[in-house]
């Protein structure tokens, strides 16, 4: 049995075969037109080409760059998304006076400064399209986005969507914030517009930190509006990873309150103060200070400075600086880092260390200093604050003098000398990562001179940078198998299943020698403290006893400006300036931090009050700073101290 219309042969019923032969036409005719459509999609004459856009279309969505928080997870720098204004001038309504005045309002701008920016950009757009028309092949697109202004207030964008001006848009813009600006600003560095890290620990973390736009690709029809999206057309953000930096920002609040507060007590120019994990070698709080003084003028390199200048002459800038950094302290340089000094005394317990680990001096081993006066064998006159006649070699570090020290160090050749400075540390970078670390400056061996050995025995002819003093500082502060070895640095916390003080860099000094060090310092801070509480009787009965040594030594000259040199008869300083540190470890008995500070140029009238040296400036910042933090992190009080504690003279 056949059923009517599935067979269009010969003997079909007329019917049929029209049914077949349209069904034919119909596909044929649609065959065509795909092909056609196939043809436009592929090679479009130029003639359509001019009016085709492209169908697929992008949209970004923006990612969350990585939040920086404290050891202690405490938030200091995140971000945050706001809106920005930005104008097309090509479809702004003329006159735009009105326009102006309106959006110069919501935007808390001037009207005028609103009014030339779009002004310039209209005529602008009047040239080029006049050159377009004239056929010039140069001539540049209209432009088409004019932003004014920052990221706007929630309270601005409400106005300015109200407003309806043709032309005017929002954009959405990053925002990283500093949420402890005025503690770590410096430090953290500063974000460019483009979410890139450009200084501090932004652009030292930038990979870490930087996010991931998302974006979504779809196809969309002549009019614009969305067709599909493609498998695998969408990408989401993703967001920045946090890091947890070292700092913890209770000490670093810590740091800048009593270095402040030490820099104004003596009439400085500056400070700076490191606190330091001697055990994981973690940087704990880095404070800057700078304070301008207003009778200190520029050096003009001119004429040599005199050497009774401290006490009758002129105060100098001692400390470079843009004025817009103290407006905006994330733009300064990081002095802890960036910055070297003559370390004067502080050097002196690296230098005994050195004489004492290859037995060319022992400690009982008697020195004579020739009551405070004397001149090396090429001449040179060499003083010290403290005038004996004969003193221990023990005696000799912790009375800071000069003479036993050069004279221990000359039992040293040049070679041993030069490597025992190195070994610390001293004269390359600490491998911190901070943009723009300086290297520090050790004499090469090939100019080390008796002069040189001379100087650096008592820490000139020597620059350092904060973090690298602290660092080789913290070989005296181990203990254990770990006294003498100096630990990694970083600005990174240590991970909390991590073993304080796991890892060791190397060894620089025999256990046995560190702790001598260690113990030969006791007497500096317990003769500090003696003088706090006879000078300030509330500042006495401290709960930690504390080791370390001060410093003072005369501010070299800054880098001669661009045509200038340094004057005849200049030595190369700013004679009657001083830098003035102190470096301490504490508690003695299980060091838990090391702690420096260096005072900037203190004031003349302490220098004429002979008042600016180390033990007297930075001396009673570091014992307030080490008091503090060591009750912030709870360590026990240490157990009272011998009796028969060496006494130290500040110098």
């Amino acid at each position: 049995m056949s059923v009517a219309g599935t067979n269009a042969g010969p003997d079909a019923p007329p019917v049929a075969r029209t049914a077949v032969m349209l069904l034919v036409v119909l596909l044929g005719g649609l065959g065509v037109m795909l092909g056609r459509v196939a043809q436009l999609q592929v090679s479009p004459p130029e003639a359509l080409r001019a009016h085709m856009g492209e169908r697929l279309s992008t949209l970004t969505e923006p990612a969350r760059r990585g939040d920086i928080v404290d050891r202690r997870g405490r938030v200091m720098a995140l971000t945050h998304f706001g809106a920005r204004c930005f104008v097309d001038p090509v479809r702004l309504r003329v006159p735009i006076d009105a326009d102006v005045v309106a959006l110069a309002g919501a935007l808390g701008l001037k009207p005028e400064d609103v009014g030339a920016r779009l002004a310039a950009a209209m005529s602008e757009n009047q040239r080029r399209r006049e050159a377009k028309e004239a056929g010039d092949p140069g001539a540049k697109p209209e432009i088409r986005f004019v932003p004014l202004g920052g990221v706007l207030e929630d309270h601005r964008v409400d106005t300015l969507r109200r407003l309806g001006i043709p032309g005017v848009h929002l954009e959405t813009r990053s925002v990283r914030e500093v949420v402890a600006d005025d503690l770590v600003a410096s430090l953290l560095g500063k974000v460019g517009f483009d979410n890139d890290g450009l200084m501090g620990a932004e652009k030292l973390l930038d990979k870490r930190l930087e996010p991931q736009d998302g974006r979504l690709e779809y196809v969309r029809d002549a009019r614009g509006k969305a067709l599909w999206v493609e498998p695998g057309g969408y990408r989401p953000p993703q967001r920045g990873e946090d890091v947890r930096l070292s700092l913890d920002l209770q000490l670093q609040r810590i740091a800048l309150e009593e270095l402040n507060r030490g820099v104004v007590e003596a009439d400085a120019q500056g400070g700076r103060c490191v606190i330091f994990d001697p055990a994981t070698g973690e940087i704990l709080a880095m404070a800057d200070v700078i304070r301008p003084v207003a009778e200190a003028v520029v050096y003009d390199f001119e004429r040599a400075i005199p050497k009774d200048n401290g006490l009758h002459g002129t105060r100098y800038v001692t400390i470079g600086y843009s004025p817009a950094s103290l407006k905006y302290p994330e733009l300064a340089r990081n002095r802890c880092v960036e910055d070297v000094y003559e370390p004067g005394s502080t050097f002196k317990p690296f230098m005994w260390s050195a004489v004492t680990e290859l037995g060319l001096a022992k400690p009982d081993e008697l020195f004579d200093t020739h009551g405070g006066k004397w001149e090396t064998p090429y001449g040179r006159a060499i003083s010290d604050v403290v005038k004996k006649g004969v003193q221990t070699w023990r005696e000799v570090l912790v009375n800071s003098s000069n003479i036993g020290m050069i004279l221990g160090t000359m039992r040293l050749t040049a070679v041993q000398m030069r490597d025992a400075v190195v070994k610390f540390g001293f004269g390359r970078r600490t491998g911190l990562g901070l943009p723009g670390e300086a290297t520090g400056l050790v004499t090469s061996q090939k100019d080390w001179s008796k002069y040189t050995h001379t100087s650096v025995a008592t820490g000139y002819e020597v620059a350092v940078t904060p973090v690298q003093m602290v660092r080789a500082f913290s070989v005296f502060a181990r203990t254990g198998d770990r006294a003498g070895t100096m630990p990694p640095i970083t600005l990174m916390a240590a991970p909390e299943d991590a073993g304080r003080g796991a890892e060791v860099t190397k060894r620089v000094l025999p256990a046995r020698v560190a702790t001598q060090v260690r113990e030969t310092l006791r007497g500096v801070t317990a003769n500090l403290d003696r003088k706090l509480a006879a000078k300030n009787p509330p500042e006495a009965g401290w709960k930690y006893e504390l080791f370390g040594k001060s410093g003072t030594a005369e501010i070299p000259l800054t880098k001669p400006p661009p045509g200038k040199k340094r004057p005849k008869g200049s030595d190369g300083y700013f004679s009657g300036q001083y830098n003035s540190s102190f470096i301490a470890g504490g508690p003695v008995e299980e060091p838990r931090l090391v702690c420096l500070v260096v005072i900037d140029d203190p004031g003349p009238q302490l220098v004429r009050e002979r008042r600016h040296y180390g033990a007297a400036t930075a001396g009673p910042v570091v014992r307030r700073v080490m008091e503090r933090s060591l009750s912030y992190l709870g360590v026990p009080a240490s157990p009272p101290p011998p009796p028969d504690a060496p006494v130290h003279h500040a110098d």
